[in-house]
């Protein structure tokens, strides 16, 4: 790694707060005297929301949300986007080549995208992710480190710190207070794939401290897929009092990635673990080292809720693709929120309301890639962006279950490219948006129901703009949702309809595209996104969700997620669907499950419908679906275990794929093929 002086001026500003749960009193130990049971009990953190907090806020949202344990996805291997949201409606996660290198997209945020993401802000404990210049990268997260995954799709992500067509995902850590003080989970399976991870957490009066170190690695299914990652992540927390917390996070990353890249349909279908050539001549590979500070600060005061959040993150990239490219990066984040309940009117409110400043700036330097060595520097420029952005929502209780929101967000943001040798010219690009919001939310009992309507903006990474020879629009978008929540029974579900009006969407529209070379992305004209999203828990034996836990279920666990992104009425594509993302995607499981933690039955995937590649709608990837099965059996304490066995028949099948502007009907090389059968197990020892 390299650091400048920078860095570390920067960290000498981290100092934080971050959006606070009341204090609770949770059990410790218990222990009988004299008839008596004695109950030691410890205040649950301020700083970390659990999972029952977590779910709380998504009662109080009028939109797509959800929130879920992490032992929903440590049942199997847990290693990447795809493996952590596959019952996740509306979160479409693709990995690439069984590696964390993934499409991932909601409600079709950056459905260009098979890397480096875009469109989605990603959070770990409510602090960004992303760079500066909105793009964010799956290998710095650790699914082994996390309690709990949030998501808030679409319009219902601002007063979760989003502003995008997307929403947000918040990855929460676990902490000292919650977690084993000892833990090692270890998986392996075919193509060489191992992890490791080590953690543990206690305290120590005031203090808490949390740490875990993985390791993961694998050959790859594909040639020239091998992957090595590291990754270290640690918080500690220190109650100032039984109002006032701070906790402090430290998360360091080393990956190495090779990219085996695109192949033609043609191929896929006669050897999908054959590398495309132009990668092995060229080595293509992603390669970073990341270190990223953080803090929060959260306190009550009465019936106010108020948090500060900071973080400082330093990426070191090595990327050789068509050229190598060299980035050092530099980014700060400031925060604020707060969340007071008051009563106006007669009436209950709920205000919330929060500011969050970000800057970042990108020393970026390409070479000639010879054979995955530097050649030649052919350009070099500064890029720096930043962002401010601010949120404020009202919600009104009417009576009778009904509840009014109403806030909205605003945003202002730069880019500037600073050329010092190269043929893009320096520029610099300011945007401005104002974002309202309003909703009406009813619930009864265990049901609720909802309808919203709010604006997304998003304006382009440094990625888009490479290729940039003109002034560029941000995308913006309208979007009107309808959706319900809740339980009834045997039966658990999400459900939501939505429609976004988009304008100025970031599209690689150029007509002469070359697939050694970035494709120009321009502003298309108008386009329409709508889609269901849909998920459900149903026990087939009848048992009720609220009843006490039963000695076994019978559970199907299903997410669909259907959606159709076209051109609206445009003069050259008319309404001509959006490639690169399926129209349908079914994931899901059958699951004997009993009290004692064991459980067994098959899992499946079903994209019923062919994928486009490209925005004349000339070739596509075929429909597909496979099956797999999990056995095992898993335990708060003690010793846990997994087998799993996945894509059953073998199929060849394309996963993902890349987009172009026009195949003219004929096979290209932008089909990336999925996993065949391959066979994974796991154990985790807790104490």
């Amino acid at each position: 790694m390299h650091f400048s002086s920078r860095s570390f001026l920067s960290l000498g500003l981290i100092a934080a707060f971050a959006p606070v749960a009341r204090a609770e009193l949770v059990a410790d130990s218990a222990v009988t005297l004299d008839g008596y049971q004695v109950v030691e009990t410890r205040a649950a953190p301020l700083t970390i929301p659990g999972l029952a907090d977590l779910q709380q806020q998504l009662v109080l949202t009028p939109g797509g949300a959800e929130a879920f344990s992490a032992d929903r996805y440590l049942r199997g291997r847990a290693s990447t986007v795809d493996d952590t949201f596959a019952l996740s409606p509306g979160v479409i996660a693709q990995s690439r080549f069984g590696s964390d290198e993934a499409r991932i997209s909601i409600r079709g945020s950056g459905l260009q995208r098979t890397f480096h993401g875009r469109g989605l802000r990603l959070l770990q404990d409510g602090v960004p992710l992303n760079l500066a210049d909105g793009s964010f990268d799956m290998q710095a997260l650790e699914p082994l480190s996390a309690a709990h995954v949030a998501v808030w799709r679409g319009a219902a992500a601002p007063a979760h710190g989003a502003t995008t067509l997307g929403g947000a995902i918040d990855y929460i850590t676990r902490n000292g207070r919650d977690a084993a003080p000892f833990s090692l989970r270890l998986e392996a399976g075919s193509w060489d794939y191992w992890r490791a991870g080590l953690s543990g957490g206690g305290t120590a009066g005031r203090l808490d401290a949390f740490a875990t170190f993985t390791a993961q690695g694998q050959d790859g299914f594909r040639d020239h897929a091998r992957q090595l990652n590291r990754r270290a992540f640690a918080n500690l927390g220190l109650r100032w009092s039984d109002t006032v917390e701070t906790r402090f996070y430290v998360t360091a990353v080393r990956t190495d990635s090779e990219l085996p890249g695109n192949l033609t349909r043609a191929q896929l279908e006669t050897n999908p673990r054959q590398a495309a050539a132009g990668n092995l001549a060229l080595d293509q590979r992603r390669d970073f080292d990341l270190l990223r500070v953080a803090s929060r600060t959260s306190g009550v005061a009465g019936d106010t809720r108020w948090d500060v959040v900071a973080a400082w993150s330093y990426k070191d990239l090595d990327h050789p693709i068509h050229e190598v490219i060299d980035q050092l990066a530099n980014d700060l984040v400031l925060g604020a929120n707060v969340v007071h309940p008051a009563t106006l009117g007669g009436r209950a409110h709920r205000l919330h309301a929060g500011v969050q400043f970000q800057r970042g700036t990108i020393e970026s330097a390409n070479f000639a890639n010879l054979g995955g060595r530097r050649g030649a520097l052919v350009a070099a420029a500064q890029q720096t962006a930043s962002n401010i952005e601010a949120h404020l929502e009202d919600q009104i209780a009417l009576g009778s279950g009904f509840t009014l929101v109403l806030g909205g967000a605003a945003a202002h943001s730069s880019r500037e490219h600073e050329r010092r040798l190269g043929a893009t010219p320096s520029y610099k690009f300011e945007y401005n948006r104002v974002l309202p919001r309003a909703a009406l939310r009813w619930e009864a009992r265990d049901v609720q129901a909802y309808v919203a309507i709010g604006d997304s903006f998003e304006p382009p990474s440094f990625s888009e703009a490479l290729t940039l020879l003109a002034p560029r629009h941000a995308q913006h978008a309208r979007t009107l949702e309808i959706g319900s929540r809740g339980t009834r029974g045997a039966l658990r579900w999400d459900v939501s309809l939505y429609r976004s009006a988009v304008h100025g969407e970031l599209l690689s529209l150029d007509h002469d595209q070359n697939p050694s070379t970035p494709a120009a992305t321009i502003n298309a004209d108008r386009t329409l996104h709508q889609g269901v999203e849909l998920g459900f828990d149903l026990d087939l034996l009848g048992q009720a969700w609220n009843a006490p836990r039963p000695d076994h279920r019978l559970v199907l666990r299903a997410a669909w997620t259907w959606g159709r992104f076209t051109f609206d009425d445009d003069s050259l594509y008319g309404s001509n669907t959006l490639p690169g993302l399926p129209p349908h995607l079914v994931r899901g499981e059958l699951t004997w499950e009993n009290a004692a933690g064991w459980y067994a039955g098959p899992t499946f995937t079903l994209s019923p419908s062919k994928t486009y590649i490209d925005f004349r709608n000339t070739f596509a990837a075929d429909a597909y679906a496979i099956a797999g099965f999990r056995l095992g059996r898993r335990q708060p304490s003690g010793f846990s275990w997994f087998v799993e066995v996945r894509n059953l028949a073998d199929r060849r099948y394309a996963a993902t794929t890349g987009v172009i502007e026009n195949a003219a009907g004929n096979d290209q090389p932008q089909f990336l093929p999925g996993e065949s059968r391959g066979f994974f197990f796991g154990t985790d020892f807790r104490w």
